[in-house]
Order: structure tokens, then C-alpha cells, then sequence
């Protein structure tokens, strides 16, 4: 055989060679990506699993747990009053000089931020008879429960504690807010709102009405509607919960911690 025709050979060869090495190598990195793809489809079941049933146990516990009964000692000092036609609260001894209107959503964190900084002194002045407290309980957050609809839910049911039981409503609106479901997440149930009122001792035919027919539901969701629309009740562009009124006027909570004193006459 002459030189050229196994110079020749040596090419096909290693041509050969060079195409069997590039293909098990192709093979291989299919191999490497098909691992890493079953991996990665692996860890993304295995998180979507873990989420799913992390939100079942959360659900689960929450639909177990008791929603702690708060009894506020001088809620008995002033009269609670429902308004049937417009789903509203107002609490206050009648001469009060100064009324104050709280728009609130009981899932809303925010409300319960306000609850907690600001109900120890204005329950001194409704005690003291120097401020009326008118409650819209609405439904701004009714999308961020799981199931949705907590917000009316909770709202109706107030109204209903209100509708039986007027001395009660402080003391479960005040419970209420103590111990929030977060948003999101699963709310309290009707079963277990229900038993808080129970244990606040509001039962009887009054309250199984509003809450088996979901008596104020329609009205919650209007008078959303009307605030949302509302010029007056605009903070930054938008209506939002908690929106707080004095005689009238939106007061910023947040950035003035005086404002209650600075809406009650002095004597």
C-alpha cells in the first residue's frame, strides 16, 4: 500500500474516529440534561407538594383553633346602637360632643394596628362620654381570605351580635381584632365566629337570622361601594381601611399619635 492511500486510511479513520466521539458526547450531554431536568421537575413537585400541604396544615389548624373572647370592662358605662338601614354601629353616650366614624375591615392588619394603638384611650373617652364611635364594618379585603369572603362574613356577623345583643358588640368586635386570621390564609370560619359569640353569651333567634341569611351582606358590599366613591374619604388618591373621621374630617392616625386628643373639647 502506498503512502497516499494510507495517509488516506489514517483520515477516514480518525474522521470516523472523531464523529463516534463527538456522538457520545452528544449522548452524554443529553444524558447529563435529562438528569438535570428530572431534578429539576423533582425539587418544582416536591415544592408545589410541600406548599400545597403547609397551606392545608395551616388550614387546619386554623379551622381548629378558638378565637380568644375579649370582654372590654367599660363597653357596659355607654349604650351600642345598630342602624339597620345603613349597617352600622354607633356607640357613645347620646350627648357626646364629638362623633367619630371608623371605616374598618376586620381581616385588614392595618385596622387591627389601629385597634390596638388607639381603642384603650377611646374607650376612656366613650367611658367619659366625650366621643360617639360610629362602626361601617366592610369588605374591602373579601378577596384576600382563603376561602374569599371572610370580610363580609365577619362583618355580618358583628352586626348580627349587634342586632341581638348591643352591649356585646363591643366585646366581640374587640376579639375580633386581638386575634386577626392573616391575609391570605384561611379566615375564621362561621362556625367558629359563631362560638365567639356563643361565649360572649349572644345566642337566640335575632342573631341565627342575620347570620343564616347573610342578612347584611348586600348592605356591606354598598356601603364598600359608596365610601370607595366617596371625594371625602380619599387618603393618597384612593379610599383604603382603616379610614378614620372626626367631625367630619379624615384624621391621620398614623403620623399624628395626639390625634384623639386633639379632636375632644376641652373643658
Amino acid at each position: 500500500m502506498s503512502n497516499t492511500q494510507q495517509s488516506k486510511g489514517t483520515k477516514r479513520k480518525s474522521a470516523s474516529s472523531g464523529r463516534a466521539v463527538a456522538a457520545a458526547r452528544a449522548d452524554r450531554d443529553n444524558k447529563r440534561k435529562n438528569i438535570v431536568a428530572a431534578i429539576v421537575i423533582v425539587v418544582i413537585a416536591a415544592a408545589v407538594f410541600g406548599g400545597v400541604f403547609l397551606q392545608k396544615q395551616k388550614a387546619t389548624t386554623a379551622a381548629q383553633s378558638v378565637i380568644p373572647a375579649v370582654t372590654v370592662a367599660g363597653a357596659a358605662q355607654y349604650p351600642v346602637v345598630l342602624d339597620p338601614a345603613t349597617a352600622t354601629v354607633l356607640a357613645g353616650k347620646p350627648t357626646a360632643p364629638t362623633t367619630i366614624d371608623a371605616y374598618e375591615d376586620f381581616l385588614c392588619p392595618i385596622c387591627g394596628e389601629f385597634e390596638s394603638a388607639n381603642f384603650p384611650a377611646m374607650e376612656k373617652q366613650l367611658e367619659a362620654g366625650t366621643i360617639k364611635v360610629r362602626y361601617h364594618m366592610l369588605n374591602l379585603l373579601d378577596d384576600r381570605s382563603t376561602p374569599s369572603g371572610y370580610s363580609t362574613m365577619a362583618a355580618n356577623t358583628a352586626l348580627a351580635v349587634a342586632a341581638a345583643a348591643p352591649d356585646k358588640f363591643i366585646d366581640f368586635h374587640d376579639s375580633l381584632f386581638s386575634k386577626q386570621p392573616e391575609e391570605n390564609g384561611p379566615g375564621w370560619t362561621q362556625a367558629q365566629l359563631s362560638n365567639l359569640a356563643g361565649r360572649l353569651g349572644v345566642s337566640g333567634p335575632a342573631f341565627d337570622s342575620v347570620v343564616n341569611g347573610n342578612t347584611y351582606g348586600a348592605k356591606i358590599q354598598s356601603n364598600l361601594t359608596a365610601a370607595e366613591a366617596d371625594p371625602a374619604l380619599q387618603q393618597q388618591g384612593a379610599f383604603g381601611t382603616p379610614t378614620v373621621v372626626a367631625n367630619g374630617k379624615v384624621v391621620n392616625w398614623q403620623q399624628d399619635p395626639n390625634w384623639l386628643s386633639s379632636v375632644v373639647p376641652t373643658h
